[in-house]
């Protein structure tokens, strides 16, 4: 009978048969295991990181369900949104869209990198972009865009349409515009971006995606049943009911953008006399129809989202989404872009990391348009262009407060452009865009249009309309009030003389739409911030300050 050894005998005599093995695996040269070999430096993130910066014009942060909005009008851009880290206060650097995003794409502010103006020649302005950059450090680089105030201006002289590939296009490899829609309009969602992926999937890339959809005329090139979807029920617009020109087509190309010229502090003006005082229907169908745009980008977004998760693409890819800058619905009296108000201003800003690091972060902190591209090369571990006056948001992402190099204040130009271009383009080629005055304005608007030339004309910009914002508060600091008095379209179009305060500063925790003035019951705050505002306007002395056109050909883009 043959009586075991108990389990922990049995694994007592393996251990010692295998001390014989393990010595002369030790002593025995190359029968030892080799050691690891130690790690070597960490490949630099551009070396395997697309980039993809998706840029709507004119959209409002506070239309976005991830912004807080009621109205389902983005589920896939809110989608986007709890992937990525989203910043609450981000602020454009312009009220325009090229001024604006040349300082996404240079980090740096108007006055410095020369777009001044959408008159400038490719020698006034930077060449050190994004697309530059990353051009030197291996990117294929591609732009797809819907703006047109990106590829595409109107020379007054000689009655045509130019392509000025020579600004926004410098650094791209490829750069392509969208094709116009059978209402004549080159703003719709730019799906070229799609074939392009799907042709370059392989290759590193960074792929710039622009949409000006949601530009007015709102909702023009939205299809059915998108376009009316938000629309109050059995409503009729209130430019139907009071038309300027009889006889006119009825075909719905969205909200006319002259029957909003024609509206001010709640009022509609045809030969200077207020007909129509807007009702809050009238104001409900114009967000309606702005939230119809905004929801069949978002469709858009929709598709892009899925065909980088079909092409395997997300987990290699930065996304950065924004909006280059906001829109007025009516808060100060008009509709448009047309000051440094928070509703113009305001942006949406979400990086969605390749590995997801920080998902659905919130940040409140206020950054501003010029930090997007030194964020980007943070990231990408490139060093930051030293012409960049923005700093990375990467410590905020973090929580490395210490490396953040950002301030609490943000600095806003408002360049007159707009009052500029009325006298130009605008005012000189209505019967082409079938703008809709009457003959008295008509009439009326050749002593306007002198009055424009003999102020503002030729680029003679007044730049001393200077706007300074923290996170609690807005001042705005108009030196030359009396100017922007004489020459306000607001003025014209309603035959009244409406003052322009110097100084306004609103409290922004209390009053985030900026209604109330209140700079007489807060001296304390005005003589900080216009301290600190001059001490900015300062740092630039008038020599640095690009000029607006010089002596360029008088070009104007089709606008809007």
């Amino acid at each position: 009978m043959t009586i075991s050894a108990p389990p922990c005998h049995r694994r007592h005599r393996f251990a010692l048969r295998l001390v014989p093995l393990l010595l002369l695996l030790l002593l025995v040269p190359g029968l030892a295991p080799a050691a690891p070999k130690p790690a070597g430096p960490a490949r630099p993130k551009h070396e395997f990181t697309n980039v993809i910066l998706i840029s709507l014009d004119i959209l409002r942060p506070d239309h976005l369900g991830a912004y807080g909005y009621k109205r389902n009008t983005s589920p896939n851009i809110d989608r986007l949104a709890k992937q990525s880290v989203l910043f609450e206060n981000a602020i454009a650097q312009s009220y325009l869209t090229p001024v604006a995003h040349m300082s996404v794409i240079t980090g740096q502010y108007p006055r410095r990198h020369g777009m001044v103006s959408f008159e400038v020649a490719k020698d006034q302005v930077t060449r050190r972009t994004l697309p530059e950059i990353l051009k030197l450090y291996g990117y294929e680089t591609a732009a797809v865009i819907s703006s047109p105030e990106f590829f595409m201006r109107y020379d007054t002289e000689s009655g045509k349409i130019v392509n000025p590939k020579d600004i926004f296009s410098q650094g791209f490899d490829y750069y392509g515009r969208t094709v116009p829609d059978a209402s004549g309009s080159v703003r719709v969602n730019p799906v070229g971006a799609l074939e392009w992926l799907r042709a370059n999937k392989e290759k590193k890339f960074f792929l710039w995606i622009e949409s000006g959809m949601l530009h007015p005329p709102f909702s023009q090139t939205v299809p059915e049943p998108y376009k009316s979807q938000f629309d109050p029920p059995g409503y009729t617009p209130f430019y139907d009911r009071f038309p300027i020109r009889l006889g006119r087509e009825t075909t719905d190309r969205g909200v006319p953008t002259e029957a909003m010229f024609h509206v001010y502090r709640g009022e509609y003006y045809l030969d200077f006399t207020p007909i129509h005082r807007l009702t809050d229907t009238d104001v409900r169908f114009i967000n309606a129809r702005y939230d119809a745009g905004v929801f069949y980008t978002d469709t858009f977004i929709g598709e892009l989202l899925h065909l980088l998760d079909t092409l395997k693409l997300s987990g290699k890819t930065l996304v950065v989404f924004h909006s280059i800058h906001g829109e007025a619905i009516g808060e100060h009296g008009y509709f448009f872009h047309h000051d440094v108000f928070d509703t113009e201003i305001k942006t949406a800003l979400t990086f969605r990391f390749p590995d997801g690091e920080k998902a659905g972060t919130r940040i409140a902190r206020q950054v501003q348009g010029i930090d997007i591209m030194p964020t980007i090369l943070d990231y990408l571990q490139i060093p930051q262009n030293h012409e960049s006056q923005g700093v990375s948001l990467l410590p905020l992402v973090t929580g490395d407060i210490a490396r953040y190099k950002g301030g609490d204040y943000a600095f806003i130009d408002r360049l007159p452009w707009w009052e500029y271009v009325l006298g130009g383009w605008h005012l000189e080629h209505q019967s082409e865009r079938e703008a809709q005055y009457t003959p008295l304005e008509l009439e009326k608007m050749r002593e306007y249009r002198a009055l424009l030339d003999r102020t503002i004309g030729g680029g003679k910009y007044p730049p001393e309309c200077i706007a300074v914002r923290t996170n609690e508060w807005k001042l705005i600091l108009r030196q030359r009030r009396e100017l922007l008095e004489q020459i306000s379209w607001w003025n014209f179009i309603s035959g009244i003389r409406f003052p322009v305060e110097e100084v306004e500063l609103y409290d922004l925790r209390n009053d985030p739409m900026e209604q109330k003035n209140v700079a007489r019951e807060n001296p304390q705050v005005v003589e900080r911030l216009k301290a600190r505002l001059l001490a900015w306007d300062g740092t630039f002395v008038r020599e640095q300050k690009a000029p607006a056109r010089g002596n360029l050909p008088h070009m104007i883009i089709p606008y809007p």
